[in-house]
């Protein structure tokens, strides 16, 4: 069995805005950090994953700037690198307009790096003869790179601990569920301030989504249509969350697998859910294991970034958390798991925006509908399509044909969204 407890801490932690942005703004923070004076240029090169899920996006706390150039500048005139993810908290006016004046006068340069990784942002600082350039990459906040002026500046003591494999070897429904009930959280201290402070944080920024009129207000318009509708209640939640999130919300969300709309699509059904039927905080914090370990397992198979939708992952990872509360073992849960991924995989991926909202809440409701048939023990064939004899199988399945079979859809999906119909320039290295 893999260490669930060290995946989980590594995995959940809290993020101000998508993660996307944040990554970039980290990445300008770290070289502004070690050019150690103002810039006078920013080029930042990302991979095609990275541009698409960051240029429609808000970046917090910048008074409503969005796009890559926005959030490098950000991270350089006003981030502090030691907040990691949460690194724009302290963005001032002075730092907003300083990053504004900056990007008006040309002095940020945007790239399409090919041949890397799928998550990967390489920021270069430059302030005379000095030059200063940091590298994130396979995570939002794994700094792979450090150079000043050409020399290696990676403390050395980082540069193998950063590099701990991404591999789902070790995963599986029956030791996840196995671990989740054996967890002792009187003497798991750290572990169950971080699933509480996910149950807090995420539940702030969802009633934000509800009460306010952020993005698209996929959340509002379900509860609206559905006003005594408990399923309604639970999908409505996960997508106000991201409603706000999307728009530019300054309230930070522990994430998942990188991303805090998997972060609020695992935690926020469950957290509804206990909400409205009295689950004690036991209880919710053992289905919450559940579900955030349930969509790492599946996310590491496919990938962090891919054109499959990330939250139909955890979609079908908060369907075996309602599951687990509802009493379900193990074969019942994952049918949920299966039924959903072979309902709602292949929606696509094609940047995080405002209708990442409605692909939460299409891929919950789905998530409902696998738990419903799962109770009444109508189940999906196996053998048919990429359903498998049992859950991992199916899991591997679709994890299979998101990450090889998607690539050219990614590549496409990208070019569409970046050029449209014209020609393609040429990638920079």
């Amino acid at each position: 069995m893999n260490d669930y407890r060290e995946i989980l801490l590594k995995e959940m932690v809290p993020a101000l805005g998508c993660t996307e942005p944040i990554a970039i703004a980290l990445c300008a923070a770290k070289a502004r950090e070690l050019l150690g004076k103002e810039p006078e240029r920013l080029h930042i090169y990302c991979s095609g994953n990275v541009i698409k899920n960051t240029q429609s996006v808000v970046v917090p706390n910048t008074g409503g700037m969005a796009g890559i150039a926005a959030a490098g500048a950000a991270g350089c005139f006003g981030g502090n690198a030691a907040l990691g993810l949460e690194v724009l908290t302290s963005m001032t006016p002075q730092a907003i307009a300083r990053a504004a004046a900056c990007i008006d006068a040309g002095c940020v340069q945007v790239s399409h790096a090919k041949g890397v990784d799928n998550l990967y942002i390489r920021v270069v600082a430059t302030a005379g003869e000095d030059e200063a350039e940091a590298t994130i990459a396979g995570a939002h906040n794994r700094v792979t790179a450090l150079k000043k002026n050409g020399q290696d500046m990676m403390p050395t003591a980082d540069d193998m601990a950063a590099a701990q494999a991404d591999a789902a070897e070790g995963f599986s429904v029956d030791s996840i569920l196995a671990y989740a009930k054996a967890l002792d959280f009187d003497a798991e201290a750290e572990l169950t301030a971080r699933l509480d402070k996910q149950a807090d944080d995420n539940y702030v920024i969802a009633r934000e989504g509800m009460d306010n009129d952020w993005g698209a207000s996929v959340g509002r318009t379900l509860v609206e249509t559905y006003p005594d509708d408990s399923r309604a209640r639970i999908r409505a939640y996960a997508a106000a969350g991201s409603d706000a999130r999307m728009a530019g919300c300054s309230r930070p969300v522990v994430i998942n697998s990188g991303s805090g709309n998997q972060g609020m699509t695992v935690s926020l059904p469950l957290i509804i859910y206990a909400q409205d039927m009295g689950v004690d905080r036991d209880r919710l914090r053992r289905a919450l294991v559940i579900s955030n370990l349930m969509a790492i397992y599946i996310k590491r198979l496919i990938g962090k970034l891919s054109a499959f939708c990330g939250v139909v992952s955890a979609a079908a990872a908060a369907g075996a958390g309602l599951a687990w509360l509802q009493g379900m073992g193990e074969e019942q849960i994952g049918s949920v798991i299966s039924n959903t991924l072979l309902t709602s995989g292949g929606i696509l991926c094609d940047g995080a925006k405002a209708s990442c909202a409605t692909k939460i809440s299409v891929s919950l409701d789905n998530a409902l509908l696998a738990l419903e048939m799962t109770k009444r023990g109508r189940l999906l064939p196996e053998g048919q399509g990429l359903c498998g004899r049992t859950a991992d199988e199916t899991i591997r399945n679709v994890a299979r044909v998101a990450r090889e079979g998607m690539k050219e859809t990614d590549d496409q999906i990208l070019e569409t969204m970046l050029y449209g119909c014209a020609p393609r320039p040429e990638a920079a290295g």
